[in-house]
């Protein structure tokens, strides 16, 4: 459900705040192709594209159609501003705190010495 939700909106959105949307008129521009082709029926899509889409547009019987393919106006207005400010460095102090603290493990009275001599024995005989 979030999923599909998620989708929606993004959708939505895109449509909403790009030029997408005209992507929705195309089969404005199929059925006005087809219209054409009924008219000259040697016309090809190449040929339909370039008349209504390269260099001028022509003021004929047909305006108000043509007005309706899509990009062909432009009615989506953003506006989208970016605020760029003046980067500010912040330092921090590094304070080092050293904790010493100091064990002793022996006692004054260990020798190592001892404890040696009473773990390694000579093997002794049965």
């Amino acid at each position: 459900m979030r999923k599909a939700s998620t989708i929606f909106f993004l959708v939505l959105f895109v449509l909403a705040q790009t030029e997408l949307h005209q992507l929705m008129k195309l089969p404005v521009l199929i059925e006005h192709f087809i219209e054409h082709r009924q008219l000259n029926s040697s016309i090809t899509l190449l040929d339909f594209l370039k008349e209504h889409y390269q260099g001028h547009t022509v003021m004929d019987n047909d305006y108000q159609r043509d007005m309706q393919l899509p990009f062909k106006t432009a009615d989506c207005l953003t506006a989208i501003s970016f605020v760029f400010e003046e980067p500010v460095s912040i330092e921090f102090e590094q304070q080092v705190a050293e904790i010493r603290k100091e064990y002793n493990l022996h006692k004054g009275s260990f020798s190592s010495s001892q404890a040696l001599h009473s773990i390694f024995q000579p093997p002794r005989h049965a």
